[in-house]
């Protein structure tokens, strides 16, 4: 069937002929009226004079409320859900008092509670807010696209930058209404020594494994072996275990010749599938790529800062950054040694 567009007036007069009413219409407003009276000087659109019929307008379910595209601001629907006239404020739903159940609008979002944060993550907080049994989160002030946190009144939010401003909006939700949204700004811990972004270095070098002299290979693999420079023991334990390839990756000594690992080697972040190796618990050896992007957030974000591009040191296996000792990576992660 082919879609079809009438005017306003032509609609008026068909609705009417459809009720067996009469209608009425002028240059700026349109009357339908059993008795055939004229509108309202002040009403486009006046439906007068009946004593048996109400108007009847859309009645759509919560989930079907939330398909409509772009509502326009003041739309009106009854919700079936919740029993409730809503109307679309331009953000969010809003009940019209008294709704089914005789549940409170919520006009007013949750108030911001003590935040909290590490260089990498967030956790939001948030007073109650009466009668409301479900919060929605989400870092636009978009209601459509928020997430359901449930009745909690608390959100972490990971994989942040370090001594970064963000900023979540918050909307309190019950039976019958949807607050208008609480925006909260919060900022990430500064970074500390090995955090560039969001990625995460230890800042102590690993020390695991029995001590071989240097001119030894690391080749018994059934024991966890290191080296310590000059073969002093006690620089283990100032500078951490010196390692071979395989050894710290966790492979057979015949690995040092061979390419292993998979995908692993190649992933940007590698997350959970990063390869742990002699790594404690939830680190992990880093690929290449992952050490040029630690390089580049270095260099960028730690002043004074560079201008190169993440792909010119992720495309370069040699020398990677600028030669300038004030802006280059290399200076900014050294130690210095008394």
């Amino acid at each position: 069937m082919k879609k079809q567009k009438i005017n306003i007036q032509t609609a008026t007069l068909l609705t009417a002929v459809l009720l067996g009413t009469a209608s009425s219409t002028s240059a700026q407003n349109v009357s339908i009226s059993p008795t055939g009276n004229a509108p309202d000087n002040s009403a486009a659109l006046d439906i007068r004079d009946y004593t048996d019929k109400g108007v009847l307008i859309p009645r759509l379910t919560t989930a079907q409320r939330n398909a409509i595209p772009s509502p326009a601001n003041s739309l009106l629907i009854f919700n079936t859900t919740t029993g409730c006239y809503e109307f679309w404020d331009g953000s969010s739903w809003i009940a019209l008092q008294p709704c089914a159940g005789g549940c409170i609008l919520l006009s007013v979002g949750p108030a911001a509670g003590s935040h909290s944060s590490t260089p990498t993550s967030i956790t939001w907080v948030w007073g109650a807010v009466s009668t409301a049994t479900a919060y929605y989160v989400n870092t636009t002030n978009n209601f459509a696209t928020a997430t359901n946190v449930g009745n909690t009144i608390s959100y972490t939010q990971s994989g942040l930058s370090c001594g970064q401003n963000y900023t979540l909006y918050v909307w309190a939700q019950n039976g019958c209404s949807t607050s208008a949204p609480s925006t909260f700004t919060f900022s990430t811990s500064s970074c500390p020594p090995g955090v560039c972004g969001s990625q995460v270095f230890m800042t102590a070098n690993v020390d695991v494994g029995t001590r071989i002299d240097g001119a030894n290979e690391q080749n018994n693999d059934s024991q966890l072996e290191k080296y310590c420079y000059n073969d002093v023991p006690a620089n283990c334990t100032t500078y951490g275990g010196l390692y071979q390839w395989a050894e710290a990756v966790g492979e057979q000594y015949s690995s040092n010749f061979n390419l292993v690992g998979g995908s692993w080697q190649t992933c940007d972040p590698c997350g959970s599938g990063g390869r742990q190796g002699i790594c404690p618990s939830g680190y992990h050896i880093p690929t290449d790529l992952e050490w040029s992007r630690y390089e580049w957030c270095v260099e960028n974000n730690i002043s004074p800062t560079g201008t190169t591009p993440l792909g010119a040191f992720q495309g370069n296996t040699g020398w990677r950054g600028t030669n300038n000792s004030t802006i280059g990576p290399g200076s900014k992660v050294k130690g210095e040694c008394e």
